[in-house]
């Protein structure tokens, strides 16, 4: 907004609200604006002595090019003190994208984890669901009295029960008895039709079971719409457009990034990315035993989130540079470890970092800096993860802490991050 003064020689301009100043300029004279990498904006104006443009002088904070003109009017408001709050009309539009937790005091190794599960739907998956739905509206697949199906060991569901509620949309998961007591409650709250599959199938397992249910699902009634999250490109493109950017910016000299591998979204989404933007960075898959993601032999799996019983259809090998293997024991006990130093993660989070962790420890040196990511927390895992009764009868006393806990010394200092130069 441009106002001159009686004179006509003054004028207030209005920086888009980023910023603001008064030159006074003669009539008919252009006035550029220009702006800095901060956002914040400058003017360039004649300088009248030389008739050259080049910055004009600052005067108490202000730039002029020439005398101090009266001061404008205040505004009718100002902004309160502090950062805009952040509002949002929907659940999925709020997301955590630069917390990460620094795991040198525990595992002894330049390890950061990214904490996935700041979001209304606890998990990493609010990601794929929102993005998979938005996808579909696009496309036209979703009409108000359609019916969102998929399959899932969890989170996704609890993800996709929320962006549905929140859309207008019925959601049928179909999931199987791994899945936590609390996932479900939690589903069933946002509204969802939950179908707990207990029986495997011969040869797929329980993963083909659900499956085959889910097909069964979607023969019968036309209006089902499945998204087919092991497929579905915006799956990947998720954490292609948001994920890994987002850690290349927190640790522009990272070396090494591990993924968990589930349906392999999140794992192809950062790996694709890091390949085109940052190949220097070596990408590490993590996976647990029993899981034939990566040929390994089939074996039961207790705890949800990684594993597969095919291997995953969004699976590109030529991205992955490794891949580690990790017990359900080992697991149990990293999750240990974290909660007894105050960080209650999931079981996902308890393989990605102790797998991190050893192979960090096998191929690279106490200070190459790594990322790794925390796909949920671990208040839904508290009567599986969590309880001795449960580790107790599914591992013995393999799942128990192998090592005393080592508490951290409270008079010495934290060690400061990796350079990043």
């Amino acid at each position: 907004m441009n106002r001159s003064d009686d004179s006509g020689t003054t004028v207030r301009i209005e920086l888009h609200g980023l910023d603001a100043a008064t030159v006074a300029v003669a009539p008919g004279t252009t006035v550029q604006v220009s702006y800095t990498d901060d956002g914040r904006a400058a003017l360039v104006a004649p300088d009248p002595r030389s008739g050259r443009s080049g910055p004009p002088p600052v005067r108490d904070g202000r730039r002029t090019a020439g005398p101090p003109a009266p001061a404008p009017p205040a505004p009718r408001s100002r902004p309160p003190h502090g950062p805009a709050p952040n509002v949002v009309s929907a659940p999925q539009q709020f997301n955590t994208h630069d917390l990460f937790v620094d795991l040198r005091p525990i595992v002894d190794q330049a390890l950061f984890c990214k904490v996935e599960g700041m979001n209304f739907a606890g998990s990493v998956k609010l990601k794929a669901a929102a993005a998979m739905v938005e996808a579909a509206e696009i496309a036209g697949q979703l009409n108000p009295w359609s019916i969102i199906v998929e399959s899932s060991s969890g989170n996704l569901g609890v993800a996709l029960a929320m962006v549905s509620a929140n859309r207008g949309y019925r959601f049928i998961c179909v999931t199987d008895d791994r899945c936590n007591p609390q996932t479900r409650r939690l589903m069933e709250t946002y509204g969802a039709e939950v179908h707990v599959i207990s029986t495997p199938h011969p040869e797929t397992g329980l993963l083909g079971a659900r499956l085959e249910h889910l097909k069964d699902l979607c023969d019968r009634n036309p209006d089902t719409v499945w998204l087919n999250q092991y497929e579905n490109p915006a799956n990947a493109g998720a954490h292609y457009a948001a994920t890994a950017p987002a850690i290349a910016r927190a640790f522009p000299g990272l070396e090494v990034l591990f993924v968990g591998a589930g349906t392999c979204g999140t794992l192809m989404g950062n790996a694709r990315w890091f390949k085109q933007h940052r190949p220097d960075v070596r990408v590490v898959a993590i996976d647990v035993e029993g899981s034939v993601s990566f040929g390994g032999p089939a074996s039961p799996r207790h705890i949800p989130g990684l594993g597969m019983g095919m291997t995953p259809p969004a699976l590109d090998r030529s991205l992955v540079d490794d891949v580690v293997v990790v017990p359900e024991t080992d697991t149990v006990r990293m999750c240990q470890r974290l909660a007894m130093r105050g960080f209650l993660f999931g079981g996902s989070t308890g393989t990605v970092v102790a797998g991190a962790a050893r192979w960090l420890a096998r191929h690279a040196t106490p200070t190459t800096p790594a990322v790794t990511l925390a796909p949920d927390q671990g208040e839904r895992y508290l009567d599986t993860v969590y309880s001795p009764a449960w580790r107790e009868e599914h591992y013995g006393s393999a799942g128990q802490l192998s090592r005393p806990h080592r508490l951290p010394d409270a008079g010495a200092a934290v060690p400061p991050p990796p350079s990043e130069e």
